[in-house]
């Protein structure tokens, strides 16, 4: 019998990281006009929130498979952290790219305890 994920778990710290994401593109788009910040960040936290999803399916079915979801996530929060932190130590500007680079950090850390078998 396999417990249930603690609150808040990993997968919901990717599921409010993917939401954030899609937020602020549409705020992007909206504000400035940007395709791009749309596109982005609508592709970006869907695949954030799959994550979460495959994680948590997984904590629960089939355990053996978890790593996928942290993986996805960690993956998903290097490639954010790649683009956003240049860009908030270059501007010092919190919003978007420190909201997202400090997002982007903390998914890092998530999907690193997530595969170490240190949190849920």
């Amino acid at each position: 019998m396999t417990l249930p994920p603690p609150f808040p778990s990993i997968s919901d710290y990717y599921a409010f990281f993917g939401v954030v994401s899609i937020i602020l593109g549409i705020l992007g788009f909206l504000r400035a006009k940007s395709r791009a910040s749309l596109i982005a960040g609508g592709l970006s936290g869907l695949a954030l929130v799959g994550a979460a999803f495959v994680i948590a399916k997984h904590y629960k079915f089939e355990p053996e498979h978890l790593n996928r979801g942290y993986i996805m996530g960690l993956a998903l929060s290097v490639m954010l952290l790649g683009r956003f932190l240049p860009g908030f130590l270059k501007s010092k500007k919190f919003y978007p790219a420190g909201i997202m680079a400090l997002l982007s950090l903390g998914g890092v850390v998530a999907g690193i305890l997530g595969l170490m078998g240190k949190a849920a």
